[in-house]
């Protein structure tokens, strides 16, 4: 699952999963309820998938499978909830969650865009201001409109190649390339981290919940994350497990999973509250995480404005500085 995905994308599954929750609640088989969301979509933008998953489960494919075959609309952690629902027979429960899980989701962003909309205008203001006093100096209009338009181009491109380069279907060496960078990145790292144990927490607990097998939960949640790096941490625990490690002292051995976040999973597992505890961390891991996103967009234009504000300060400083010596030198002959 892309950590970043579009408010949009997340209100069309919420209306879809929502749809499916009441119709599988009041009783309709699932075929019909399919075909009725597929004649009569709460979006049109959701015909699609509602024919899609039908067309598959006649053709023999799992609930699962036919979700997964939707070419990356439904995201690994939706996935991995739809096949804990479809394993334990309570796929409106799983919808039910789902639709809570993607409304959250496209609120916490439409926040994180309203709030990020000031300091961005700011940033394309003063990416035109700081080719001004070149500007002032030589008059040349294309060199003005290079390193300003020009800026923001590349701007949009670098913000483009790294929507692209964390997308799921990337190669694996790829995302975690990516992901090594960003996660470095202040503030930003940090809301990705907590994003992706957020997904974690969340998958695991349905997961478990519905009596799948805690060696086969863990890869699951690890793939519905959105870490390369969790996934590939995990991946090297089925011999722990098998031998009798619990998961508890792996995550605390591991050096991936916050000191809270570890005490909490072993205090579950000890306590028996181990699908409480885990809903309590997949909650405040993404209520952190979205804080930490709507830090970012707040702070990082305004800092680099701020940067600009001052570089502008120095030009204009050694502009009348040159001017000043022009004058003594005219005062002096």
């Amino acid at each position: 699952m892309n950590a970043f995905s579009a408010p949009a994308g997340s209100r069309h599954r919420a209306l879809f999963y929502h749809q499916l929750s009441a119709l599988l609640e009041a009783g309709l088989p699932l075929f019909t309820t399919l075909d009725q969301l597929a004649r009569h979509p709460p979006a049109a933008e959701l015909r699609h998938p509602a024919e899609s998953i039908l067309a598959g489960l006649r053709s023999g494919q799992t609930f699962t499978e036919s979700f997964r075959a939707l070419s990356g609309w439904a995201p690994e952690f939706d996935i991995a909830l739809i096949q804990a629902g479809e394993h334990s027979g309570r796929l409106d429960q799983a919808f039910s969650v789902l639709a809570r899980h993607h409304e959250a989701q496209a609120a916490n962003w439409q926040i994180v865009a309203q709030e990020a909309a000031y300091p961005m205008l700011v940033l394309h203001v003063a990416v035109f201001i700081v080719p001004l006093p070149l500007f002032v100096r030589t008059g040349s209009v294309s060199q003005y409109l290079i390193q300003s338009v020009g800026t923001l181009l590349v701007g949009y491109l670098v913000v483009a190649f790294v929507m692209w380069a964390t997308r799921p279907s990337r190669p694996e060496t790829w995302r975690g390339w990516v992901e090594r960078i960003l996660v470095r990145v202040p503030i930003l790292g940090a809301a990705r981290s907590d994003l992706a144990l957020a997904r974690l927490a969340g998958s695991l607990e349905a997961l478990l919940s519905a009596g799948v097998l805690v060696t086969e939960a863990w890869p699951m949640a690890a793939r519905a994350s959105g870490s390369n790096l969790m996934e590939r941490t995990i991946a090297t625990w089925g011999e722990p497990l098998a031998s009798g490690v619990t998961p508890s002292e792996l995550v605390q051995s591991c050096g991936l999973f916050p000191v809270s976040f570890a005490s909490a999973y072993a205090s579950g597992e000890i306590s028996g509250k181990l699908e409480e505890q885990l809903r309590r961390l997949a909650r405040t891991h993404e209520e952190e995480g979205f804080r930490n996103l709507r830090l970012f967009s707040q702070w990082s234009p305004r800092v680099f404005y701020g940067l600009v504000s001052i570089w502008i300060a120095f030009q204009i400083l050694a502009l009348a500085g040159g001017y000043v010596s022009t004058l003594n030198e005219l005062l002096g002959e």
